[in-house]
């Protein structure tokens, strides 16, 4: 199923934390489309990682992107590595149509402290909290333990590959693109362990 704008294109929002892997799936998503023969536009935002900032990429494909920066409103998928990210991220760029594959865990990151009278639903903001605010906000939602899949995998580091695995179902780039692309962004003696965590992320999207 791939769900996009008006105009034919698909905006996909990464977002997490540095030290998630949020550079790396946005390295490995336009590589895929771009092997699929699509126009792309990427643009990167990184935080202090080393204070649990904040990092972004926003993609964009399809016939022909001319800028590389999502709309506001407009986006087709936000893929998150972390739960608050999402919260932060889905209140400028989800609509009622937006695909939101999200870790279902997160760090309670800084920006909370300001805010720490905000409601949200019926109590504080709170893991838990989002992920019920979520199910009711979003038809399209998948919350996803990405870093638990990952560790019984051996290695937590392959947790955002977990992920793309689930966002490719709602691509039309063939499973094997995908699987070639891991192979040429991953290291060589990691590519088994990654292209199973990417089987397994596509598999959790079938159930």
């Amino acid at each position: 199923m791939k769900i996009n704008d008006t105009q034919g294109v698909q905006n996909i929002l990464i977002c997490g934390i540095g030290g998630q892997g949020v550079v790396l799936a946005g390295k490995i998503i336009g590589a895929a489309a771009f092997e699929s023969g699509l126009d792309i536009k990427k643009s990167e935002v990184h935080g202090m990682s080393q204070r649990g900032g904040s990092v972004s990429t926003h993609i964009r494909f399809g016939e022909k992107i001319f800028s590389p920066l999502i709309p506001k409103y407009a986006a087709s998928t936000i893929l998150s590595f972390d739960i608050y990210e999402t919260l932060r991220y889905v209140k400028n760029f989800a609509n009622n149509k937006t695909v939101v594959i999200s870790s279902d865990y997160g760090m309670m990151p800084l920006w909370t402290s300001k805010n720490k009278n905000d409601k949200l639903g019926n109590g504080p903001i709170t893991a838990e909290n989002i992920s019920n605010a979520l199910r009711i906000e979003f038809k399209y939602l998948h919350l996803v333990n990405n870093k638990k899949i990952a560790a019984n995998l051996g290695n937590i580091k392959v947790s955002n590959i977990v992920s793309i695995g689930l966002l490719s179902n709602y691509t039309d780039i063939e499973k094997e693109i995908w699987l070639g692309v891991i192979r040429q962004n991953v290291p060589e003696k990691t590519v088994n362990l990654n292209l199973k965590a990417f089987l397994i992320g596509r598999n959790e999207g079938n159930k």
